[in-house]
């Protein structure tokens, strides 16, 4: 689908992190080429299976159970880095995992990964893909975009807060497993000092 934001230029939110110089070379698509923003009051989020990448739009879909809905209040302009098989795509950039996108503003830097393709309600299931999950958000940060900025002189945790979202598909029925994953969030926030949501929706400020 067309970009929501006609206008190119860079936002602040990009250029504050040097993040065309930082991600550079990582894969099939530059920041420059990649990104849209928008200041729009909601934004839907989602994995596009067509695409193969994350992808948003400003108008309600069908199948909003499977996106992170943005809530924008002040109309701020928010960017979408869609990470994983356009940003981040370099065989020896992806090991270890990437997550589908990243939302950005000013202030926030938002890592997505979509588990939205769970169909299976199981304990085990969930579990399993959660924890995958967690894998991927915290390597895409962690071992990519935090270095990587750091050798453009750009410490992510200096200036921006960070938190991380596992989306998965709303409309499952998943039975039993809420503490477990709030377990995973505990863990989470104690090992990386960032907080992580297993959630359909981010008010940004």
């Amino acid at each position: 689908m067309p970009r929501l934001s006609q206008d190119k230029d860079l936002p602040v939110a990009i250029t504050n992190l040097k993040l065309c110089s930082a991600l550079k070379n990582c894969g099939v698509t530059g920041v420059a080429d990649a990104f849209d923003k928008s200041s729009a009051d909601h934004l839907y989020v989602y994995d596009d299976g067509n695409l193969g990448n994350t992808d948003w739009n400003d108008i309600e879909p069908v199948f909003v159970g499977k996106c992170l809905v943005a809530t924008n209040p002040n109309n701020i302009t928010i960017s979408l880095l869609p990470l994983d098989n356009r940003i981040l795509t370099g065989s020896s950039v992806i090991v270890g995992g990437v997550c589908d996108g990243m939302l950005l503003t000013e202030k926030e830097m938002c890592l997505i990964e979509f588990k939205t393709n769970v169909t299976s309600s199981s304990y085990q299931t969930i579990i399993q893909r959660a924890n995958e999950a967690i894998g991927q958000l915290w390597h895409t940060f962690d071992g990519i975009i935090k270095p990587r900025c750091a050798a453009q002189t750009k410490d992510v945790e200096q200036i921006l807060s960070v938190d991380f979202y596992v989306v998965f598909d709303k409309d499952l029925e998943v039975i039993g497993v809420n503490s477990e994953l709030m377990d995973l969030q505990i863990q989470f926030l104690m090992d990386n000092n960032h907080p992580l949501y297993f959630d359909n929706g981010k008010t940004f400020q």
